[in-house]
């Protein structure tokens, strides 16, 4: 029989079908190529559409304002013009974006959708990471804002935004839209040894402050039985207004300035360039480009360290580049941050692999029918298969309560194996630094993972916890350890570099804060998002995170948005700097 839990979630699922079915997804208009020859002016002009750029994009232009939001990838999913897509999606709507069972493809194929000027992973298309990651959705704890984040946006200054981000994307643990979980032999398995062992149960995004010992179903922002998300909701409701416009395959090569004063943005278009320009003194911009990004505009507009500055100036840039005695000196570049993957594996004879790598050019007939006649079945789960989602808080001895996010997922080197993988986030103090080279290519110049003893001890005492708890489970094997292998010897055996550690959840470049970076502080941008010594260039991504989120940030990306978009409102227009 169902457990209530069963039931409450396939209730929430029926009223979000009905939410869905009374507002069909279909935008106004698909994206616009970029156009030099355009003379319009914008109120704002916003770099960038993933999590930070859509939700801004649609509180401005719902403000009253012309706004132009500026995408440098292509378009993404099917309804907004995106055509990438395996033979079984001709004739559909969808795009390989569209399907959560096809995420994984960007591990296979990344042609033309991932950035080719970083050395990490980033998704330049439209939607950017919201586009091509699992869609892990969640309520971030208290402390993830507590502990790191500036007065103004502590947790309970940040209810109102959380709050506006669930309202439009409530989530869902069963994407299915007959509301089952397909072969959930996974979570079964890693749920009960968990359970046995004292841990609880929870629905997480309903108890979003209960993450310690506890462990849930995969929540995400499917909707409908496809991807949906900010493409679905913010940029669907802004397409939907006449002082919106936005354009894709559009790079901006960095903010035109005098002084402090942003006058627009130098966009790379068709093999040529040209500054499409904000309204004369009370125009702004916006760059939510990300945290490799957003870095590098600010790098090539004259903004950042000296000796970042200055490998700008020796580059193809430097005849075209704003005069050094414009130089803005903070430091873009610094606080760089990661969540640290720790990978563990285990195998247990219940555990049923399914191969979604070979979904994409040639799914099972009877899962693809599912999927295309009523969004039901595997398909419409996220790639590898995820759950449980479990948490851990391992206090240091330096006082700091340290959150571990356990990530299960059906895949490994055995058919019967799972991947168990250890985030460590809101806590952790070690950072690192991203650079730029010549060729304007971001590096990660200084790795973020483990610079700090209480953050590696975490580690540790976080990966022998689970051990612990899984050692009854009948038939289990660990792979990763081995069992003759101590936790502390597994984790010094995994070199701390984005090789090995990298999760993709990458932040805090252009860090903000109240020290100013100008004047020896650690900050880019101020508490309401503006860049230190400008009057109006605004960065709002996860570049600006003083640390890190518990879990996946993508939610926390969007609350970040939320709230910036009505302290940018608040401002007045200052004269210019």
């Amino acid at each position: 029989m169902p457990s209530l839990q069963f039931w409450a979630v396939t209730g929430a699922v029926a009223a979000w079908l009905q939410i869905c079915a009374a507002v069909p997804y279909e935008p106004r208009s698909v994206a616009a190529s970029c156009s030099l020859s355009s003379k319009e002016t914008y109120d704002y002009i916003i770099v960038g559409s993933g999590p930070g750029g859509l939700p801004l994009a649609d509180r401005l232009s719902e403000a009253g304002h012309k706004v132009l939001l500026l995408e440098k990838g292509p378009p993404s999913s099917g309804r907004w013009g995106g055509t990438m897509r395996p033979s079984w999606l001709s004739g559909t709507n969808l795009t390989r974006f569209d399907v959560p069972g096809l995420c994984n493809q960007i591990w296979a194929d990344r042609n033309g959708i991932a950035c080719t000027d970083y050395d990490q992973l980033a998704g330049c298309v439209l939607g950017g990471g919201a586009a091509i990651n699992s869609g892990l959705y969640w309520k971030p704890h208290p402390d993830d804002w507590n502990q790191s984040f500036p007065p103004g946006w502590k947790a309970p200054d940040m209810q109102a935004a959380v709050d506006k981000v669930f309202a439009r994307m409530p989530g869902t643990t069963t994407p299915s839209m007959d509301g089952k979980l397909y072969l959930p032999q996974g979570y079964n398995t890693i749920s009960a040894g968990l359970g046995a062992a004292g841990w609880t149960s929870i629905v997480a995004n309903d108890q979003p402050d209960k993450r310690n010992k506890t462990f849930s179903h995969t929540t995400y922002y499917f909707s409908g039985g496809e991807r949906g998300g900010p493409m679905a909701t913010y940029l669907l409701t802004a397409s939907q207004r006449k002082n919106f416009a936005f354009w894709t395959n559009a790079g901006v090569k960095r903010v035109a300035r005098t002084g402090g004063h942003v006058t627009g943005v130098e966009i790379e278009c068709g093999g040529s360039s040209g500054v499409i320009s904000v309204t004369p003194n009370t125009g702004r911009v916006i760059i939510s480009a990300g945290t490799f990004g957003s870095a590098k505009i600010l790098w090539r507009s004259g903004i950042g360290p000296k000796d970042q500055l200055d490998v700008v100036k020796q580059s193809g840039d430097g005849s075209t580049m704003v005069a050094s005695d414009q130089w803005i000196n903070v430091p873009v570049g610094n606080n760089l941050y990661d969540h640290v993957g720790t990978d563990l594996e285990i195998s247990h004879p219940n555990v049923v692999n399914y191969d979604f790598y070979a979904a994409y050019n040639k799914p099972v007939q009877s899962d693809s029918q599912a999927y295309l006649n009523g969004r039901t079945g595997i398909l419409a789960q996220s790639a590898p298969n995820f759950g449980p989602m479990f948490w851990d808080i391992i206090t240091g001895a330096d006082g700091i309560n340290r959150h571990l996010h356990w990530q299960a997922r059906v895949e490994g080197s055995r058919g019967t194996s799972m991947t168990l993988t250890q985030y460590l986030g809101t806590g952790s103090v070690s950072r690192g630094r991203l650079t730029i080279n010549s060729q304007l290519r971001t590096i990660v110049s200084k790795s973020p993972y483990l610079n700090d003893n209480n953050d590696k001890a975490a580690v540790v005492q976080g990966v022998q916890n689970l051990r612990d708890a899984l050692d009854k489970v009948s038939g289990l094997t660990w792979v990763r350890p081995s069992k003759s292998q101590s936790s502390s010897a597994f984790v010094d055996s995994i070199p701390s570099n984005p090789g090995s550690r990298n999760s993709n959840h990458w932040i805090g470049t252009n860090k903000m804060g109240a020290d100013d970076g100008r004047s020896g502080g650690t900050a880019v941008v101020d508490t309401n998002t503006k860049v230190y010594g400008t009057d109006n260039l605004f960065v709002v991504d996860a570049s600006i995170f003083p640390g890190h989120v518990t879990s996946n940030p993508t939610a926390a990306i969007m609350i970040v948005a939320e709230h910036a978009a009505a302290k940018i409102l608040a401002l007045p227009f200052p004269a210019a700097v």
